[in-house]
């Protein structure tokens, strides 16, 4: 048997608790430090939720491989319910430094998302990012998952933690996925 590392029993011990313990709340916020890829524990938990017979919406970051030296921030999103990828990331040419949100394809990725929604049993979000700090992105589709009585689990990356709380208040738990106290 092959020792599992850290992310594999993260993702495990939350696909284990899911009906008790994500299922039972209507938010839940898997909180992440900087650095700490997510992608794998998404993708458990979205196979395990298959598994279980539940009807996905919402979406997770695909892995890209840059396509450029130096350009480490092209994000493409993969649409749970229709497999559907959507760039959102503007190309700023190679000396451009940081990255930079397409804000027009976010948008069109959240209506995607939101035509979706009462099909679902359950929305997974990759993140709460700057955008959704500043009260945009991804809000709209986990005010509308609340409102249908759908369970959202979403990323939230430590420095955002503050800007999540205000927005999420007492609906949302939180789980702890890597470093923190």
């Amino acid at each position: 048997m092959t020792p599992m590392n850290a992310t594999e029993k993260i993702a495990g011990a939350f696909v284990e608790g899911f009906s008790l313990d994500v299922l039972a709340n209507p938010l839940t916020a898997l909180i992440y430090d900087e650095g700490f890829d997510t992608n794998e524990i998404f993708n458990v938990i979205a196979a395990g939720a298959k598994a279980g017979g539940l009807r996905l919406g919402g979406v997770i970051e695909k892995p890209v491989a840059p396509t450029a030296p130096g350009r480490r921030c092209d994000m493409v999103l993969t649409d749970l319910a229709s497999g559907e990828t959507v760039k959102i990331s503007e190309d700023r040419g190679a000396l451009a430094r940081g990255c930079r949100l397409d804000l027009d394809a976010l948008a069109r990725t959240c209506a995607l998302v939101l035509s979706t929604l009462p099909d679902c049993n359950l929305v997974l979000l990759n993140k709460f990012g700057k955008t959704e700090a500043e009260g945009g992105g991804f809000r709209c589709i986990i005010s509308d998952a609340l409102g249908l009585e759908t369970p959202v689990i979403i990323g939230v990356p430590r420095r955002n933690l503050a800007a999540w709380r205000a927005f999420a208040g007492d609906f949302a738990i939180e789980r702890e996925i890597s470093g923190g106290n």
